[in-house]
C-alpha cells in the first residue's frame, strides 16, 4: 500500500487497501478533532500572544529577520500575513496544519497495527484536551517545532511496517528528507534530533543502510537552500544567541556552588555582565530563564565578547561536570516531575495581549465560546490541577514504558518511537524555562506515542 502525506492526496484507487471501515470512521473522527481547535481558534482571535510573539511580529512587519528565533519561522510568518495581515492568519495555518497531521496519524497508526478505534480516541483525546487547543493557537516558534515533530512521526509510522518499500519509493523517502530538514530548520537544535533518527535508521536496517542517501541527502539539501539562498534572500542577520548567553545558568550555578574556583579574570567578565550578587539572587535551577531576564542582566555584554563567555562555560562545565549535570537534572524537571512542586512557577498560556504598537488587541469573534473556553483555562490551571492538564510527566513516563516494551516486543516501531526520544533528548540539552510551550513538543510525542503499547503487547508482536 502507498500513502502519502497529507492524507487528502492519496490516491483513489489505494482506498481498496485500507482496513474496513475506513471511510465510516475516519472523516467524522478527524472532524470532531478539527471541532475544538477551531473553536479556541474564534474565541480567542486572533489566537495566544505572548511578549516574545509581539516582538517577533514587530520585527517580521519592520522586515527586520534575525535568527535568535529560527529565521525560517519569520519568514513563514512573513509570507502567511501577505495573504491576510493578521496573526490570525498565523494562527489558522496552525490549526489547519494541526488536523491535516491528526489525519494523517489517524490513517498511518492503522498501517503500524493500532487498532482504528483505538488510534481515532488518542486523536479525539489529544486535540480536545485544553492545553493543545489554547497552545496550538499560540504564535510561538515553539508550535511549529511540534507540528514538525508530529510530521516526522506520521512519516516513521509510514515507515515501520515495510522500510524497504517506504524508502525505495522516492517521494515518501523524500518527504522524510524534509520533516528531518525541517526539524533541523525550526530548532537551533534540531540536529540532535536528525542525528537520532538517522543513528536508529540505520542501526535497523544494517546492510541496507544506502536507503538512508534520498532522506539524509534531502535533509541536508533543505537545510542548505533555506539558510543560504532564502536567508540571503531576505537578508537574515545569521547570528544565533551565543553559548555564552544561553548556557549562562549553567555559569551560575557553578558560581552558586563554588565561588571560590572563579579567578578575578572570570569574575571581572561576570561583573561585566551584571554583580556577582545577581549572578547568585537571580539565578534558580529550575527557571533559568530568571537569570536571563532579571533587568540587571546585561546579555550585550556577553554577545560583545562571546569568545571569552564561550570559554567560561566550557572551563566551568568541564572543572564541575555534576554541578553542571545537575543544574540540567533541575531545568528539566518541567518534563518529568508530574506534580507541580509548590511554589514554583509553571507558564500556561497568555491571558491578554500584552500591550503593543501593533494595534493587535484580543478581539473574540465568539464571546459565549470565549466565556466557556476561559473558564476551563481558569480551572485546569489550579495548582492541583496542573498535573493532569499541563505538566507533561503523567504522559513522558507511560510513553517511555511503552518504548521500552517495544525493545523487547516489536523492535521495528521503535523508529516512530525514536521521534519521542530525540525529542526528548534536545529538549533536555536545552530547556530554559517552566513552560508549557517549552514542553509541547514532548506533551503531544508522548501522547500520540501512548498507542504504540498496543502492537507492543500484541500476540503476534514477537518477532
Amino acid at each position: 500500500m502507498r500513502i502519502v502525506f497529507p492524507a487528502a492526496m492519496e490516491p483513489e484507487d489505494d482506498t481498496a487497501a485500507e482496513p474496513p471501515g475506513r471511510s465510516r470512521w475516519s472523516w467524522p473522527i478527524v472532524g470532531l478533532a478539527a471541532l475544538p481547535l477551531f473553536v479556541w481558534w474564534v474565541s480567542w482571535y486572533p489566537g495566544m500572544l505572548s511578549g516574545d510573539s509581539l516582538h517577533q511580529l514587530a520585527a517580521v512587519e519592520s522586515g527586520d529577520f534575525t535568527n535568535e528565533v529560527p529565521a525560517i519561522h519569520s519568514i513563514i510568518i512573513w509570507l502567511v500575513t501577505r495573504v491576510w495581515d493578521s496573526p490570525a492568519a498565523v494562527s489558522l495555518v496552525q490549526v489547519a496544519a494541526m488536523v491535516a497531521l491528526l489525519a494523517s496519524y489517524l490513517r498511518r497508526a492503522r498501517g503500524a497495527g493500532i487498532p482504528g478505534w483505538l488510534a481515532g480516541a488518542a486523536v479525539l483525546a489529544f486535540a480536545w484536551l485544553p492545553a493543545v487547543g489554547a497552545t496550538t493557537i499560540a504564535v510561538e516558534v515553539q508550535v511549529s517545532q511540534t507540528l514538525v515533530g508530529i510530521w516526522l512521526l506520521v512519516e516513521l509510522l509510514g515507515l515501520a511496517p515495510d522500510p524497504n518499500a517506504y524508502l525505495s519509493d522516492p517521494w515518501s523517502a523524500a518527504r522524510l528528507g524534509v520533516a528531518l530538514g525541517a526539524t533541523w530548520l525550526f530548532d537551533h537544535a534540531g540536529m540532535v534530533v536528525v542525528l537520532v533518527m538517522l543513528a536508529a535508521l540505520a542501526a535497523g536496517l544494517r546492510s541496507r543502510t544506502h536507503l538512508l542517501a534520498v532522506p539524509a541527502g534531502g535533509a541536508i539539501a533543505l537545510f542548505l537552500l533555506v539558510q543560504g539562498p532564502l536567508y540571503f534572500a531576505f537578508g537574515v542577520d545569521r547570528g544565533v544567541p551565543p553559548l555564552g548567553e544561553a548556557y549562562a545558568p549553567e555559569i551560575a550555578a557553578v558560581y552558586r556552588h563554588q565561588p571560590g574556583w572563579f579567578e578575578e579574570a572570570d569574575l571581572e567578565l561576570m561583573r561585566a555582565v551584571a554583580d556577582l550578587e545577581v549572578w547568585q539572587e537571580a539565578y534558580r535551577c529550575g527557571d533559568g530563564a530568571s537569570l536571563l531576564t532579571d533587568r540587571e542582566f546585561d546579555t550585550a555584554a556577553i554577545r560583545a565578547h562571546a569568545g571569552a563567555y564561550r570559554g567560561l562555560l566550557v572551563r566551568s562545565a568541564l572543572t564541575h561536570p555534576m554541578t553542571v549535570a545537575g543544574h540540567r537534572a533541575c531545568a528539566v524537571g518541567v518534563l518529568f516531575a508530574p506534580f507541580q512542586p509548590a511554589g514554583e512557577r509553571f507558564e500556561t498560556y497568555v491571558y491578554n495581549v500584552p500591550p503593543n504598537d501593533l494595534g493587535i488587541e484580543r478581539d473574540s469573534l465568539w464571546p459565549s465560546g470565549f466565556s466557556f473556553t476561559k473558564a476551563i483555562l481558569v480551572r485546569s490551571n489550579q495548582p492541583a490541577l496542573l498535573w493532569l492538564f499541563w505538566r507533561p510527566g503523567i504522559i513522558l513516563w507511560p510513553a517511555l514504558a511503552g518504548i521500552v516494551t517495544l525493545t523487547i516486543r516489536r523492535r521495528c516501531l521503535l523508529w516512530p518511537a525514536a521521534v519521542l526520544i530525540g525529542f526528548l533528548l534536545m529538549a533536555v540539552l536545552t530547556v530554559r524555562e517552566p513552560s508549557f510551550r517549552e514542553s509541547f513538543s514532548v506533551y503531544s510525542l508522548s501522547f500520540l506515542s501512548l498507542p504504540l503499547w498496543w502492537p507492543a503487547l500484541s500476540r503476534d508482536a514477537a518477532e
